[in-house]
């Protein structure tokens, strides 16, 4: 395959490539993670230093020759730049630029993926919801895309449902455990159970109701806990 496409992307990653260009990682809502070469974008006054950039999105134009795709042409949509004036947002956003860095293919389309990062970005760049509960939000529905939601309308080992019963929550056996099942593991509360069942299929924006849930607090750390094990990714 020759020549050019045109693809909506997120820049997860860069680093330098020979003496001016950069080597970025993009995630892409048409072909999943793609790899590309930004030649002369460490140039003073290059046209294409903004595409090179982590958080940058937009419309890029990719070559490809030789086995590699270039970076041609960009149209730059969103560099969540507040993101920059707050040490504690950028360190979370960076944290989730690597995760989907981690969890994306090549070759496979990713616009749920990629729909879900810009919208959690900004949510972390332009409003002042609580860190904690975008990253939880954000986790609970990139697991529901990656197909390893936690369970919790039933057992996850005997597989009894039992939504008003007393569950535990176990990470390493894939979610809430039923009190006649064999587990170490912390209590975990009704209303926290309702939020790891419900809110990966609403809306991001149903973050914005989660706020004034007493619960909420809860479900993020059982989801942290989840995510560390089954994915060993630093959150």
């Amino acid at each position: 395959m020759t020549g050019s496409i045109n693809v909506s992307a997120l820049v997860l990653r860069h680093a330098a490539y020979r003496d001016y260009d950069r080597m970025i990682t993009l995630l892409t809502a048409e072909r999943g993670k793609v790899e590309a070469v930004v030649r002369g974008c460490r140039r003073p006054k290059s046209e294409l230093i903004n595409a090179a950039e982590p958080f940058v999105c937009g419309q890029y134009q990719l070559y490809f020759a030789h086995e590699r795709f270039t970076v041609t042409q960009c149209r730059v949509t969103d560099g969540f730049y507040p993101l920059r004036q707050d040490i504690d947002r950028l360190t979370q956003g960076a944290k989730w630029l690597r995760i989907l860095e981690q969890t994306s293919v090549e070759d496979e389309p990713a616009h749920e993926k990629f729909d879900l990062a810009l919208q959690a970005l900004s949510y972390l760049a332009y409003t002042q919801t609580d860190i904690r509960l975008l990253n939880a939000m954000f986790l609970m529905k990139l697991l529901k895309i990656e197909g390893i939601a936690p369970i919790a309308d039933r057992c996850a080992v005997c597989g009894k449902s039992a939504l008003e019963a007393e569950m535990r929550f176990d990470a390493l056996r894939g979610g809430c455990v039923c009190s006649s099942c064999a587990s170490n593991a912390r209590t975990l509360s009704y209303g926290a159970r309702r939020i790891l069942l419900k809110a990966p299929n609403a809306p991001f924006k149903s973050v914005e109701m989660l706020a004034t849930h007493p619960d909420w607090p809860e479900a993020a750390q059982r989801v942290n806990d989840f995510v560390r094990a089954r994915l060993n990714v630093d959150i």
